[in-house]
């Protein structure tokens, strides 16, 4: 790939891909560069510094994953069918590059900042759909962290792919999370 050709993009995404097979310590501008077959001065020519990259992948990050994946969702009739495809994906998805990026966070406080919005978008997003299905919204934000926490948590087993539910478990689920109310169902808090 020639220098003079490289832009901001290419660079983002061989880093998430770098991330993805080789983990967050090989985000570095010279193994990113011997990878791209360029100089590390082409980094420094996109980015401002390693800081800078970092930030810039994280939006990278949501932007190929995040928006795409609302922007499909809304392609669905229904709120109904919205959520049960938001949850079959979310539920069965291995997605690696997620992983990465939250082991990424582990030790990056920027990293971790920049996934806790990510979170939180995400999880705003399913708060509103769980309203939109009709669940009030005293009832469909404690549901929509617990969609999205089991998501991650599946996601984070050893082998996800292996840890699947079936499209008749994924429509009860959210059939569940629609209709199931925690208003007087005979539990107390004591």
């Amino acid at each position: 790939m020639s220098t003079d050709k490289l832009t901001p993009t290419d660079w983002l995404d061989c880093a998430l891909k770098e991330l993805t097979t080789q983990g967050y310590g090989a985000l570095k501008a010279q193994p990113l560069a011997k990878k791209l077959n360029v100089t590390r001065g082409s980094f420094y020519y996109h980015f401002e510094s390693l800081a800078d990259f970092h930030a810039a992948i994280m939006r990278h990050w949501s932007a190929k994953t995040t928006l795409p994946l609302i922007a499909d969702l809304k392609t669905h009739a229904t709120p109904q069918d919205t959520l049960f495809a938001l949850l079959s994906i979310t539920l069965k998805s291995g997605e690696r590059l997620e992983r990465a990026m939250r082991s990424w966070a582990t030790v990056n406080a920027q990293v971790a900042a920049g996934v806790k919005e990510v979170d939180d978008a995400r999880i705003a997003y399913a708060d509103e759909l769980l309203q939109a299905c009709g669940v009030t919204p005293a009832e469909a934000t404690p549901r929509a962290k617990l969609l999205y926490w089991a998501a991650i948590g599946r996601l984070m087993m050893p082998f996800p792919d292996d840890s699947q539910l079936s499209e008749d478990e994924i429509a009860g689920i959210a059939a569940l999370m629609r209709t199931g109310s925690t208003v007087d169902g005979g539990y107390s808090v004591s």
